[in-house]
């Protein structure tokens, strides 16, 4: 029987060659996150089950089921969507890389149709996933393409929740596509999420600069005063409340960044680096923006570790718990 207060998870079990299925068993072994959602593994029965006895993780809970009508509380459901394939862990492998991507898409199917509350992905590699069927630079960007709106990539952990206005694009073109309107938006999304998906009533945001020391009137570039600038103060004319830009290289010396709600990055690197310093193994990768909720967790498939049984699944976990949170902030609902 399931608990009809609990969420259902949709999970993606990653590339099967990473530590994706391994940080899953983990997490899903834990009795306060089974407490908190029935999951719905999308995979392969025999593949997990097959990894778990090489990983020496325990066999009992696991529960292939046939439909999402059979799910079991307590137990971790596996709905096979493709047959068994073999593996070899930390190896770069295109063609057992496609079942990670056939997870993620029927993981996906099965919110967008409400089968599942929650999508929690596992990682997948962007080389090997790349291909004539999947042409996209990662689940985020997929996700964006799926749901015909443009997603805010938001890492979240519980001191600092940095968003990005472009990720996952060359360095060389983000000078060419930061411009008002898209920072605009990107703002506009972080506002909305902070308020609705985490109950902030009023958020505090900070803009990191673009240039270095925030171009120096000028002197190390003009994109600050004239793209930044003026957005900050249009935005803060209907209430909004955002500070910048700040060099980013001093803005995080201390714990100033703590005074703010969120920080908005220009640049993948220039968001990853710090807050990755920071919580590493912790943090949440949070979709804002899409209709559906998905999270991730903040690290890869890290083929260099995969099967030595050492993954911390803490950041998977947490992706759980931040996925359970804001449905339930969406709904209006007490977890109880």
């Amino acid at each position: 029987m399931v608990n009809s207060k609990k969420i259902r998870a949709a999970i993606s079990i990653g590339d099967p060659n990473g530590v994706g299925i391994e940080i899953i068993l983990k997490a899903l072994s834990k009795e306060e996150v089974l407490a908190k959602i029935v999951p719905i593994v999308f995979g392969s029965y025999d593949l997990i089950k097959a990894q778990a006895i090489d990983l020496g993780q325990e066999t009992a809970r696991l529960n292939p089921i046939s439909t999402i009508n059979d799910l079991e509380d307590q137990k971790i459901n596996i709905l096979d969507v493709f047959r068994h394939c073999e593996y070899k862990f930390g190896v770069l492998d295109k063609s057992v890389s496609e079942r990670g991507i056939i997870s993620f898409e029927a993981a996906i199917d099965a919110v967008k149709k409400q089968l599942a509350d929650v999508l929690v992905t596992a990682p997948i590699n962007k080389n090997a996933a790349y291909s004539s069927k999947f042409k996209f630079s990662g689940q985020t960007d997929y996700l964006s393409s799926f749901f015909n709106v443009e997603a805010l990539m938001l890492m979240v952990s519980e001191d600092l929740k940095m968003a990005l206005t472009t990720d996952h694009i060359p360095l060389k073109e983000v000078h060419s596509v930061l411009n008002k309107d898209l920072i605009k938006r990107k703002l506009n999304l972080l506002n909305k999420t902070l308020q609705e998906d985490f109950e902030i009533p009023n958020p505090r945001i900070a803009v990191l600069a673009i240039n270095p020391h925030a171009g120096d009137n000028g002197v190390i570039g003009d994109e600050d005063n004239n793209i930044i600038v003026p957005v900050i103060k249009e935005l803060n004319e209907k209430n909004y409340y955002i500070e910048g830009p700040f060099p980013s290289d001093t803005f995080f010396s201390n714990d100033g960044y703590k005074q703010y709600d969120a920080v908005l990055a220009a640049y993948h690197d220039q968001g990853l680096i710090p807050f990755k310093t920071i919580n590493f193994g912790k943090g949440v990768n949070f979709s804002a923006g899409l209709p559906i909720i998905r999270t991730s967790p903040d690290h890869g498939t890290a083929f260099d570790i995969a099967g030595k049984n050492i993954a911390d699944p803490g950041s998977f976990i947490n992706a759980i718990v931040i996925a359970s949170n804001i449905y339930f902030s969406r709904n209006n609902l007490i977890s109880k």
